[in-house]
């Protein structure tokens, strides 16, 4: 008997309220000529909702008691319209807000569960020795290294992306209008569409939702075993530079350590710098530069992304297919160019030439003039954001998340912002941290550019100052420690400028304001409440990069023990896969790995080594390693 013959066997009598399947099939299943957004919308309805073991395990029962079969009709005629839509169709705000109001009305009843279980204490104070820092420390490096080597003829560290079928909790209908208005192309608009629906049924069904996503402690959520999409991307690859960076230059290691970190810094700065770049033209002044993207694809269209072939069609049907360059990968690319030729400078290492080359092109374009053309408040009117999902944030001084790309489509119709265009203040910390770094370079200490950079200050400055970073719903890809931590980095790089030139930069101390903010959260809301170890690597980077004092007062060495007593909880690996980053459209997506758990606990246990016991940054070479490095 076929699977599908089975399922409908075991399908309940007509009940008084309407399934997803009363709402979709109708409408849906009929096959009849279409245009391509149509047919893309029922090959994903097929694909996604119709998927056998999704129907006869999870949605199988589940009846909204808001939708009397009575009252389906409008629902009806609202995917009648979006079957039979076409790409002008989808570009038009009017039509998208009227045709979907409906659904619009039903995702605001919906009451989200307490998933983060965060019981309010006072932060124990403890103590760590040196010696357990040190302990740890090896321990976790002897894991990322393994991890590295896996492969060993193209060694990387793996990420899982998972998605979350309850959707993203800060889903409004408000805001699922705005953002289904702001997509540029209709397989995004498509799956936020059916994403969405699925969101209002599966919550509506508590017995189904407890099969999907459990309550967890702290505010990073873990990833499961199961449904992983497995991918390398240069965003990811740029993070986990910063944090071996940190490894190699604020503490004394062994230099076979040191060999092995130097070599693995190389291997990310090519794959970032060489293998992800393309050129693009900037929108207004039309000054071509190189951007990084997170999708690269070699030169018979395969995936550079270590995607499987399976997971690389998935994507596209998705509308992941036209993937633009984004901005703050960019910006971590370019911070992180800069370190690694002062690091080669500093140690006196060699490395491939060709690279060191390929870096110092990359670095040698006007960046600030290129940016401003992107900046909210510039007098640029290109690029704007195009949906508003990250409010009540104030966007002035910032810069959304993709560079302006078009891509023509088949119907020779030009296509931009095919993922939407919105304000995420994590990825703008990056790009002021990269400023920061390359002040010089890109003369950031006068003229227009400073006038930039002034900007950037201010949109972060009201950020924190609003307490609108506290909001998860406004910080885009991350959760709020994280945006902190990154406000860290920020204050690292800040710290060490020469008075002068901080009094140009930030001349009322925003800045400043904003690290005193900064560190009462972590004080009191992070360290406050119940967190998991992802959460106190996140509040141990924070507080060390702003400077928490009294520093041995034991609240850093609380956040450390949090970590190392969680050393084991994962299966074959320290710890678990916990939530890093995330993509709120189509449907909740959260990203992470178990080696990136590692890294950033290995990040925060070298900077809190440093802070708490005298480990001076490097600013003076170490003694060189006996080897080059080769890559």
């Amino acid at each position: 008997m076929r699977l599908t013959q089975l399922i409908n066997r075991l399908a309940p009598a007509p009940q008084a309220y309407a399934s997803i399947y009363d709402v979709c099939e109708p409408v849906l299943r009929p096959e009849e000529p279409l245009a391509e957004p149509g047919k893309h919308l029922r090959l994903l309805y097929r694909k996604s909702l119709r998927h056998p073991l999704l129907r006869l395990f999870v949605l199988r029962g589940c009846r909204h008691p808001l939708l009397p079969m009575a009252r389906i009709g409008r629902y009806h005629e609202m995917l009648r319209k979006a079957l039979n839509a076409t790409p002008v169709h989808w570009r038009n705000r009017v039509w998208v807000r009227e045709t979907f109001a409906p659904l619009a009305e039903l995702l605001d009843r919906v009451v989200p569960p307490r998933w983060q279980l965060r019981e309010t204490m006072a932060a124990p104070r403890a103590d760590m020795s040196r010696a357990e820092l040190d302990e740890t420390l090896n321990c976790l490096a002897r894991h990322v290294f393994r991890v590295w080597d896996k492969d060993k003829q193209d060694p990387w560290f793996p990420v899982h992306a998972q998605a979350s079928l309850s959707g993203d909790d800060t889903l409004s209908g408000e805001a699922f209008l705005d953002i289904l208005a702001g997509l540029g192309s209709f397989e995004q608009q498509n799956a936020t569409l059916l994403f969405a629906l699925l969101r209002c049924f599966l919550m509506a069904c508590p017995a189904k939702l407890r099969l999907m996503r459990k309550p967890y402690k702290g505010l990073a959520e873990p990833l499961r075993k199961l449904g992983r999409i497995t991918h390398r991307t240069a965003f990811y690859d740029a993070i986990f530079f910063e944090l071996l960076y940190t490894r190699a230059v604020k503490n004394h290691v062994h230099p076979e350590e040191f060999r092995k970190i130097a070599a693995v810094l190389e291997s990310l700065v090519r794959y970032i710098v060489v293998t992800s770049s393309e050129e693009l033209v900037s929108p207004t002044g039309g000054i071509r530069h190189p951007a990084i993207t997170c999708l690269p694809v070699g030169s018979r269209g395969q995936p550079l992304c270590k995607l499987s072939r399976r997971h690389w069609r998935l994507k596209r049907k998705l509308g992941f297919g036209d993937y633009v360059p984004d901005v703050d990968t960019t910006f971590l690319a370019l911070s992180m160019a800069r370190k690694w030729l002062l690091f080669l400078r500093n140690f006196g290492l060699q490395a491939d030439p060709e690279l060191k080359s390929a870096c110092e092109r990359f670095l040698n374009h006007p960046w600030i003039e290129i940016i401003s053309e992107y900046q909210v408040g510039s007098g640029h009117a290109t690029n704007p954001p195009t949906n508003k999902a990250t409010r009540p944030l104030d966007y002035f001084g910032a810069v959304p998340l993709w560079f302006d790309k078009p891509f023509r489509k088949a119907d020779g119709s030009v296509v931009r912002e095919a993922l939407g265009n919105e304000i995420c203040p994590g990825h703008n910390m990056d790009i002021l941290e990269a400023i920061l770094v390359n002040r010089h370079a890109w003369r950031a200490l006068s003229g227009q550019n400073l006038e930039t950079v002034h900007r950037f200050i201010e949109f972060h400055h009201r950020a924190f100052k609003s307490g609108n970073f506290r909001r998860e719903s406004a910080v885009r890809f991350y959760l709020p420690p994280t945006y902190v931590h990154y406000a860290g980095r920020v204050w690292d790089v800040f710290k060490a400028i020469p008075e002068e030139e901080k009094a140009v930069l930030d001349p009322e101390g925003k800045l400043a304001e904003i690290r005193k903010i900064g560190l009462d959260y972590c004080r009191r809301e992070l360290l406050g409440r119940t967190v998991n170890p992802f959460d106190a690597a996140q509040a141990v980077l924070a507080l060390v990069l702003l400077e928490h004092e009294p520093r041995r007062d034991g609240l850093i060495a609380y956040g450390l023990s949090v970590m190392r007593q969680a050393l084991g909880e994962g299966l074959r690996h320290p710890y678990r896969a916990y939530e890093w980053t995330l993509v709120r459209t189509p449907t909740r997506i959260i990203v992470g790995s178990e080696v990136a758990t590692s890294l950033f606990v290995l990040g925060a246990f070298a900077e809190a080594r440093r802070y708490l016991y005298g480990h001076e940054r490097v600013d003076l070479p170490l003694p060189k390693p006996a080897a080059q490095i080769r890559s």
